[in-house]
């Protein structure tokens, strides 16, 4: 996870987060996950924001949202001002790992595109349930090996975006170790179209617009940028996308 940083202060920097399946995975985790209106719900790896505000607007949830990176805290809570969410969310920046929170203090607890990039992915699903309230709900967007993928190609998700996916039996079979009943797991094929117009259901047009902008101004002015976008481009394969999905799993703590 320490590796990723720089990966992450880039996304901070383009005020993007990147979550494969994008508002289809979001709507799907939130069902999922049984979150109702008014529920208390922490969103965890909450990047810029983008869901904590939908949780606010759309399903009238009170919200703690905490990322790892404090850039990405700072954008969210820009995020929930221009949007009029901020007096129904408390930002703070967090480890997943080691949440600063009391046993069972959340109806549900959810997370997007976060439990790839840790090592450790048991101690952290298990942190999830210890928060979560019984009879509550942990749910997850996760990138979804859908068949067993090349060495070549889960080495380049590992390099270039420090990835390591897991196929939908193993994310389900994570949950269950953690202790979570009932176990949901479902994962599809990514769908480029429906990737795009998610893009625009969550940040809107001229977020995505302001998200182009700052990429172009990140990429003439950094350097290490630009080499990173180089590296990722050039050592692409050809068959990347072929086994990749997102999947969406939730369980109930007992």
């Amino acid at each position: 996870m320490e590796e990723a940083r720089g990966y992450f202060e880039f996304l901070a920097n383009l005020g993007l987060t990147k979550h494969l399946g994008s508002m289809e995975a979001t709507r799907q985790l939130l069902a999922m996950a049984r979150v109702e209106e008014g529920e208390f719900v922490l969103d965890v790896g909450c990047g810029v924001g983008a869901t904590p505000v939908y949780l606010v607007k759309e399903r009238g949830c009170r919200v703690v949202a905490v990322d790892l990176l404090t850039t990405m805290v700072h954008q969210a809570r820009e995020r929930a001002a221009r949007q009029g969410a901020e007096g129904s969310i408390v930002f703070a920046a967090a480890d997943a790992r080691r949440l600063p929170f009391a046993d069972g203090a959340f109806d549900a607890v959810i997370m997007e595109s976060l439990n790839v990039f840790f090592e450790q992915k048991l101690q952290a699903v298990r942190e999830y349930a210890r928060v979560t309230r019984s009879g509550g709900y942990v749910g997850m967007t996760e990138m979804t090996w859908l068949s067993e993928p090349s060495p070549k190609t889960a080495d380049y998700y590992r390099r270039t975006v420090y990835a390591d996916a897991l196929q939908t039996h193993q994310w389900k079979a994570l949950l269950e170790e953690a202790g979570l009943e009932d176990v949901e797991a479902h994962a599809e094929p990514v769908n480029m179209p429906q990737e795009g117009r998610g893009r625009i259901q969550r940040y809107g047009c001229s977020g995505m617009l302001r998200v182009m902008l700052r990429a172009v101004t990140v990429i003439f002015r950094d350097k290490a940028s630009r080499e990173f976008l180089a590296d990722v481009t050039r050592t692409m394969p050809r068959d990347m996308m072929r086994d990749l999905g997102f999947g969406v799993y939730a369980g109930r703590k007992p």
